[in-house]
């Protein structure tokens, strides 16, 4: 049954993938202490969440019901309480799915733990008698103390700037109201806690009302959220999405500026974050795709800050799970202390890049192909699927966790240079697959 943990948990599609059973049973089986459970705005969020504290309840142990929260909250109650995490959302992906993400005392749980998860399930339900459910409504307040603690909150109040916030999700019960308490002047767009306004992703087509909104504003710039606010995108005071390895790369310049060590991402990371890892006196440190390895790294490794390209972002003085709130704090910092952001994102150069799929039969087996065939000069890593990084270029081939395909990625600093590593690539995966 290893194939329900993807590489943030369990999603799939509401009433066929996941089910109210199928929550009930795999929370008892999570539920070796107290759980907190949360859940993010979708309609079938609410049976699954009931099913869940039911199935923690039936393992005789106390059930701490969150109701709508952003999963960054659902883990900072389990780091507060010392318990585990259960947050109800399938993060970025369309409202007709759900899922669950798993998390121990502030973190995602390992592979380790997932294994764990999966044979307690296999054996089949746990029954305990337990003291209750609690419900507890204080960590709100708390956990936004915590993000204040990590931005200069004088300089914001001083600066006092304007954002526009599209929350469409959890990140609607603490985003917008932690920025106003900073001191910024607020708008809020599609922060109703029941279902989605736009498609959970935040992307540049599902953006546009932001967009408008922050140019028709006037706003110095706009956030986006994902469903469960694990996500942070940014749109520029000229309402342009930023570019998200340029989106990164801003962050990890900051907080290298705070202090010099390790930055962790995962292997579909841009040269010009690895360059301004480097170009600011840190460390480059790629894990596999998944905020589970980014996270378990950064602890493993003490790295300051972790984040992958799809806007999620790691933070040491906070928890160890991809927290947008905390992003958007820092973001309007990043604003407050150095000015327009589109000008900040101006001084990165993006290189041509190739993103390419091909079908197979066996992922496997294809993989195993293409490792003996692919001839690239440069570093090698093979913590998932092949990454090389080359004088001027990197290429990564990987199978598809959900798909029977492999993936190719490249990015080079001229085009003609990423032509001839593709074609390289393409020769090696078409033998394979």
């Amino acid at each position: 049954m290893e194939w329900m943990f993807g590489t943030s948990g369990i999603r799939g599609i509401y009433g066929k993938d996941i089910t109210p059973e199928l929550a009930l049973r795999l929370a008892n089986a999570f539920a070796e202490t107290d759980v907190c459970i949360g859940r993010d705005t979708r309609g079938s969020g609410v049976p699954l969440a009931f099913a869940a504290m039911s199935g923690v309840l039936s393992s005789g142990h106390d059930g701490i019901g969150l109701g709508i929260a952003p999963t960054p909250l659902v883990a900072f109650a389990s780091m507060k309480y010392g318990c585990g995490g259960l947050m109800v959302t399938a993060s970025h992906n369309p409202a007709e799915y759900n899922g669950l993400k798993f998390m121990r005392k502030g973190r995602e749980i390992s592979r380790a733990e997932e294994k764990r998860v999966l044979e307690r399930h296999g054996g089949g339900m746990g029954y305990g008698a337990s003291p209750g459910e609690r419900r507890r409504e204080d960590v709100i307040p708390e956990y936004m103390e915590l993000v204040k603690k990590n931005v200069d909150t004088e300089l914001i109040a001083k600066k006092k700037p304007k954002v526009v916030v599209d929350c469409n999700g959890a990140g609607a019960l603490v985003t917008p109201y932690l920025l106003r308490e900073l001191g910024c002047k607020v708008v809020s767009l599609n922060c109703e806690t029941r279902g989605f306004n736009r498609p959970s992703e935040p992307n540049k087509e599902n953006l546009s009302w932001l967009s408008s909104a922050v140019r028709s504003c006037g706003a110095d710039f706009g956030i986006a959220h994902d469903g469960d606010a694990d996500r942070c995108a940014i749109v520029d005071e000229r309402g342009e999405l930023l570019n998200a390895d340029v989106q990164l790369a801003l962050m990890v310049g900051e907080e290298l500026a705070r202090k010099k060590g390790k930055i962790i991402s995962s292997v579909e990371s841009s040269l010009i974050v690895k360059e301004t890892v480097e170009g600011n006196g840190g460390r480059f440190v790629l894990t596999p795709v998944g905020s589970v390895h980014v996270s378990e790294e950064m602890e493993k490794s003490g790295a300051v800050f972790g984040g992958e390209p799809a806007g999620e972002y790691v933070f040491r003085g906070g928890v160890l799970v991809p927290d947008g709130v905390m992003a958007a704090a820092k973001y309007v910092e990043l604003f407050c202390g150095k000015g327009k952001l589109s000008v900040l994102a101006s001084r990165f150069k993006t290189n041509p890049m190739a993103r390419e799929k091909f079908k197979t039969a066996d992922r496997v087996r294809a993989m195993e192909k293409i490792a003996g065939t692919l001839k690239l000069e440069g570093k090698r890593e093979t913590g998932d699927g092949i990454r090389i990084d080359g004088d001027g270029y990197w290429v990564l081939v990987r199978a598809s966790g959900t798909e029977s395909i492999i993936r190719l990625t490249a990015e080079a600093k001229t085009k003609e240079l990423l032509d001839k590593v593709c074609s390289k690539a393409r020769e090696a995966i078409r033998n394979a697959v």
